[in-house]
């Protein structure tokens, strides 16, 4: 078992002194974002509010931003994260965006049917126990407007490097596993749990990203979920 103190300090200590997941140091835009943002242009409409749940330190909220969206809010429990973010967005020129210290599985300050569209990069992955995971999409379903949209990008109990976790170091709940180096908990997710979750929402869209990253100087396969659902009008 792990807290969920004992998960916000790991992931504080990770993003104070980046060593296990580099990737998520760089500046750099997630690729699943990208495409998430084509679709959105696909539908000719405008969006003037997005909102990324657990953003790090701000890759896709400042990109996001830059891309013209008219306010982008960021939120995350590691406060080294947002302090990181704020600098970045301030390097960067970028005045449309917005960093707050939370926590997804506390009530979130914003108003309901708030935002245009919201975005899960690989963050429900990251939260302990599953009545917290739905917590957390049940608030970003609250604060997306009727007819908006969430982006949902996830591990996949496909992907290579995962299953082997899932293996050698599993956690209590199924598909899920201890990381061997930090210890922090992992949860990937297959067809039904991705349905059960984001019952709330309708699934417009749905691929699966195939990809091969680096884990301990190993190529690993990835077959990510990437899914856009959308709120009822």
């Amino acid at each position: 078992m792990i807290t969920h103190s004992e998960q916000q300090k790991i992931w504080d200590e990770e993003h104070k002194h980046p060593h296990v997941l580099k990737q998520m140091d760089v500046m750099d835009v997630s690729s699943g974002v990208i495409k998430f943002w084509d679709f959105l242009q696909s539908t000719g409409v405008s969006f003037s509010q997005g909102l990324e749940m657990a953003c790090g330190k701000g890759r896709n909220v400042i990109w996001l931003s830059k891309q013209g969206v008219g306010e982008m809010h960021g939120f995350d429990f590691s406060g080294a994260a947002i302090e990181e973010a704020k600098k970045r967005a301030l390097e960067a020129g970028d005045k449309n965006s917005i960093f707050e210290v939370m926590d997804a599985t506390l009530p979130w300050k914003y108003d309901s049917n708030n935002f245009d569209f919201g975005i899960d990069c690989f963050a429900s992955t990251d939260i302990e126990t599953k009545k917290d995971r739905e917590f957390a999409i049940q608030e970003m379903h609250r604060v997306i407007r009727p007819g908006g949209y969430l982006l949902a990008y996830l591990l996949s109990t496909d992907d290579e490097f995962h299953k082997e976790m899932i293996g050698k170091f599993p956690a209590e709940e199924r598909n899920a596993f201890f990381h061997p180096t930090t210890g922090k908990f992992e949860k990937t997710f297959d067809e039904e749990e991705i349905k059960d979750l984001y019952k709330d929402f309708t699934i417009i869209k749905k691929e699966r990203i195939e990809k091969t990253t680096e884990f301990f100087g190993k190529n690993y396969k990835c077959k990510h979920f990437w899914v856009i659902f959308q709120k009822a009008l």
